[in-house]
């Protein structure tokens, strides 16, 4: 007789207790090719952060620079179809795939299109959409194109193109984003102007841009890749010590609401 086990709602044992970043690869790659390809910055960050790479759910033809280096490695994905950032679908991957990883996820990393994607999820928390993913403290922008790809044509207003650049940043619609980044660029990258353009849809007081000579990939030098991995490390930090001053708030406005009920009974019992 076959026995089957009951199925577990409690919450997958993570694979480390280092906190996590959200990896979103580029267009026309996938989450084992951009794991080859941030692997430097990876083992920079080894003891402070595991990166959980994710794959996009539309699959394309090989993106700008992906052949001849990964002839044969697909299926090649995307963020992004024919009719924009399909939410229905995107969103709930995502959600998914961070689930069952079980892990403490603080921030986002994309590159290039994955960029657009980790700069949207960032301002649906900044905006306090109901299904926002909240966990994410702070981004990384590698190589970021233009313009950000939000999971809500609410936010991100849809204007279909041949190109698939499918939805439009309108600055007067909305904010611009003011939680911390970091934006990546390369000086030979043939999107370097993308990558500005995205870098001015964040905060200036709260963005953080390098640019390093390099095409449009990540920093191969030992000293660019550590001055990453260094600032990646001080925007979580900053990002913890925001959320113990903001329970060290929550924790006393509490006490004092106790102790101005206690006063308020002392009063009626007088």
């Amino acid at each position: 007789m076959t026995v089957y086990a009951p199925k577990s709602s409690a919450k997958p044992k993570p694979k480390s207790n280092l906190p996590c970043l959200l990896c979103l690869h580029g267009g026309g790659t996938s989450a084992y090719i951009f794991a080859i390809q941030v692997g430097r910055l990876q083992r920079a960050l080894a003891k402070h952060f595991r990166l959980v790479f994710i794959d996009g759910p539309f699959e394309c033809p090989p993106g700008p620079g992906v052949l001849p280096f990964f002839e044969g490695m697909g299926p090649y994905r995307r963020w992004i179809n024919q009719d924009g950032c399909d939410e229905d679908k995107v969103r709930p991957l995502l959600k998914k795939k961070m689930a069952e990883d079980g892990g403490n996820f603080v921030g986002v990393l994309g590159f290039s299109q994955g960029a657009r994607l980790a700069l949207g999820l960032l301002h649906e928390k900044q905006e306090n959409r109901a299904e926002a993913f909240n966990e994410l403290g702070f981004g990384i922008f590698i190589c970021g194109t233009y313009p950000p790809l939000g999971l809500s044509s609410a936010l991100f207003p849809i204007t279909p193109t041949a190109q698939f650049e499918t939805q439009y940043w309108d600055k007067d619609h909305e904010s611009i984003l003011s939680i911390p980044t970091l934006h990546v660029m390369g000086d030979k990258d043939p999107f370097l102007h993308k990558s500005r353009l995205l870098s001015q849809c964040s905060d200036p007081t709260s963005a953080t841009i390098m640019e390093f000579s390099m095409g449009h990939s990540l920093p191969v030098a030992p000293a660019d890749t550590q001055r990453v991995a260094n600032k990646v490390i001080a925007l979580h930090q900053n990002y913890m010590y925001e959320l113990d001053t903001q329970r060290v708030g929550m924790l006393e406005k509490g006490m004092g609401q106790v102790a101005v009920t206690e006063i308020s009974t002392s009063a009626d019992v007088r």
